[in-house]
């Protein structure tokens, strides 16, 4: 019996060895136990905002399911990187008030109003399926707020893919000294589909003409100085031109640039803007607006 109690007691103080550390890891974990690190979600793993991220974990491996083959949903191709940005960026959408991706503008783009399951773009994609996670709707809503970029490698021309304006009234000092009506500064933004080199473009590189309405026929009469005009690059894919001292009496302006007269606008890889949007490189941009 004493030899019984005897081993109990032995048996027990090897026991308390547990709590002293011995074959333990740092984690208090035993040394030669594997521990699985937990496996995050599949579409969310390593996506970025761009669109070469977004078409590798998204719209090949998911909407290419239905977007894509001979007769894709709704004409919508998402097979491939090409595919994706002729039919997607600043495309129209069965929404007559939205672009499918309007660059600069997730709210405005219908495929995040469709990922996110706004009821203004109908049924929730990807149809059938889980919603996709948060990282990766992010992923996509900071893709369209950075402009719907597409990669330098692309075989897509370097495009304007949106154009903005805000005119206000200018009213000078000269201007209340003299009692004169106030003239107006126009600040208009470009966006790129691709990272640009603004670097050599300057102020007389940029024609703009206004309009005036001459016994009710709009005519253009005037071609703004270069010392009225001022070129700001917001960052590599937005310029700004800032217009200044447009006579109130004018009705329109038409600015022109990429004028292979005065200058070419290039990408930072060296493919020259298609202004004139035929598909090839060169080309003169214009855009005319109503003030």
């Amino acid at each position: 019996m004493k030899a019984l109690i005897f081993v109990f007691c032995i048996t027990c103080l090897v026991s308390c060895g547990a709590g002293s550390g011995v074959g333990l890891d740092e984690s208090g974990r035993p040394i030669n136990e594997t521990v699985q690190s937990p496996t995050p979600d599949d579409q969310s793993v390593g996506i970025k905002p761009d669109l070469t991220s977004i078409q590798e974990n998204v719209f090949t491996p998911i909407c290419s399911s239905c977007h894509g083959g001979v007769s894709p949903a709704a004409g919508q191709d998402l097979s491939s990187i090409e595919n994706s940005i002729e039919n997607l960026i600043n495309v129209d959408s069965s929404n007559p008030e939205f672009k499918r991706v309007l660059p600069g503008s997730p709210l405005a783009s219908y495929l995040y109003l469709k990922i996110t399951g706004d009821s203004k773009a109908g049924a929730r994609m990807p149809l059938g399926q889980p919603a996709l996670p948060i990282e990766t709707i992010n992923a996509i809503k900071q893709w369209i707020e950075q402009g719907a970029l597409v990669p330098e490698q692309a075989n897509t021309p370097t495009m304007i893919t949106k154009v903005s304006q805000q005119l206000t009234k200018n009213v000078s000092v000269d201007h209340i000294i003299q009692g004169t009506n106030s003239s107006r500064l126009l600040i208009m933004t470009f966006w790129f589909n691709k990272s640009m080199n603004f670097s050599g473009l300057h102020s007389n590189q940029v024609i703009v003409n206004i309009s005036e309405n001459s016994q009710g026929t709009v005519q253009k009469i005037n071609i703004i100085p270069s010392e009225l005009i001022a070129i700001n690059s917001v960052n590599d894919h937005v310029l700004q031109v800032k217009v200044d001292n447009i006579p109130v009496q004018a009705v329109g302006l038409t600015i022109e640039l990429n004028n292979s007269n005065i200058s070419t606008i290039i990408s930072n890889s060296g493919q020259q803007l298609d202004g004139d949007l035929d598909g090839n490189e060169g080309g003169s941009f214009s855009h005319e607006i109503s003030l």
